[in-house]
């Protein structure tokens, strides 16, 4: 009877054993996960950060391409683009407001 007990005792062993790494296993996958989640977040948000910056420095190039003091060719040939389609979209605006001006 012993026996019996002994080996039963051991195969309890065993199992709390298991769900003890198997408790840890999921502990550390749940770090883990948390922290590539944090990681994305600060992705993210550095991310944002550069596509404002981005959008500033835009902003800044097409005024000095405004007010004719920027001199870099590509960067002139940027702008002129822009412009024309700036010329474009208000042309739209001004068909749109002219159809509802009709109503």
């Amino acid at each position: 009877m012993a026996g019996v007990f002994g080996r039963l005792g051991n195969s309890l062993k065993g199992i709390g054993e298991s769900m003890a790494r198997s408790k840890e296993a999921a502990v550390m996958g749940a770090e883990k996960r948390l922290r590539i989640e944090r990681l994305k977040i600060d992705i993210r948000d550095l991310r944002d950060e550069k596509e404002k910056l981005m959008a500033q420095l835009s902003h800044r190039i097409y005024e000095r391409y405004v007010n004719g003091t920027l001199q870099d060719t590509e960067l002139l040939a940027a702008c002129q683009a822009i412009k024309m389609l700036q010329m474009q979209i208000d042309e739209k605006w001004t068909e749109v407001n002219s159809i509802n001006g009709g109503q």
